[in-house]
């Protein structure tokens, strides 16, 4: 899930509901929408920040106090090359961006990484519930190309998150955090908490008649490092924002805000740190079908 929590304008929505008339509160729809079709094509975009959060590092002897700033941006298409049922078993995945961005308070420049996979085209095929095979297309994986590889998933649906039978507007729901594993990704494990949920209007976007769902709660959960073990807890305090198109169920706008605090190891050019860090977090998602 994605996304910043819009507040501005508040007023002028409710006054649209308002004289939208009564009629269409009393739609029941259904939130999960059609399932997926072979040659389906998705593009996506997506930021996530982490602005001044405070981090404390412990690495070699040396003890570290500094406000730290992540931005990091995606642009990616993906290609449905097989279903069965409502999952996805097969898609292609072009990599057009993976970037972030990293800087400190305690000067220096600020440093930009790319992502392994930036320019890739990857195949994925399920091979279990929740596992999935990745291979890139003409080219052999370097090890970094791997590791991230084996943090990554297919497309997956979002059942988990909506009612299995059609709602009507101001309709709550609460679901369990482990809904969220399929969307995290294989670099988290161990998800816990409830997001509680509410179906809160209907809203036009890009032409299409989307269903407003707002989510908060607090995840917790382990992130793992470049070994693939579960080195950094993780918690999460959430407001999500989720525009689901009713014709497609692609969300097709996300935006979210909260906090997020984390602490543990990891690995800092081939030296084991202690990290303790917490600040803001923010971020926001288009998706569009081709």
């Amino acid at each position: 899930m994605r996304g910043l929590l819009m507040l501005g304008g508040l007023a002028v929505v409710l006054a649209a509901a308002g004289g939208a008339g009564r009629a269409a509160d009393d739609e029941a729809y259904d939130l999960r929408g059609p399932a997926p079709k072979k040659g389906q094509v998705f593009v996506s975009k997506g930021t996530l920040k982490i602005k001044d959060a405070d981090t404390a590092l412990k690495i070699m002897g040396m003890e570290i106090k500094l406000k730290m700033t992540m931005n990091a941006s995606s642009e990616e298409e993906a290609k449905v090359l097989a279903v069965d049922g409502r999952n996805v078993t097969k898609c292609q995945t072009k990599m057009i961006k993976e970037v972030m961005e990293v800087s400190a308070d305690i000067g220096g420049e600020p440093m930009t990484i790319p992502s392994e996979l930036q320019g890739e085209i990857i195949i994925s095929e399920r091979i279990g519930e929740n596992k999935w095979k990745h291979s890139l297309v003409d080219t052999q994986p370097s090890e970094k190309q791997k590791k991230d590889l084996d943090n990554r998933n297919g497309i997956e649906n979002d059942d988990d998150l909506y009612p299995k039978e059609k709602v009507k507007v101001g309709a709550k729901w609460k679901v369990d955090a482990k809904a969220l594993t399929k969307m995290l990704g294989n670099s988290f494990t161990d998800i816990k908490g409830e997001l509680d949920q509410t179906f809160t209007k209907t809203e036009e976007i890009d032409g299409q008649k989307c269903a407003v769902v707002e989510s908060s709660g607090t995840v917790k959960g382990k992130m793992k490092d470049d070994d693939g073990m579960p080195t950094l807890d993780v918690e999460l305090e959430l407001k999500v924002t989720t525009w689901k198109a009713i014709e497609t169920g692609v969300a097709v706008k996300e935006k979210f805000d909260g906090k997020i605090r984390m602490k543990g190891t990891q690995k800092i050019e081939d030296a084991k740190a202690e990290i303790d860090l917490s600040g803001p977090i923010s971020g926001e998602s288009t998706t569009k079908m081709k």
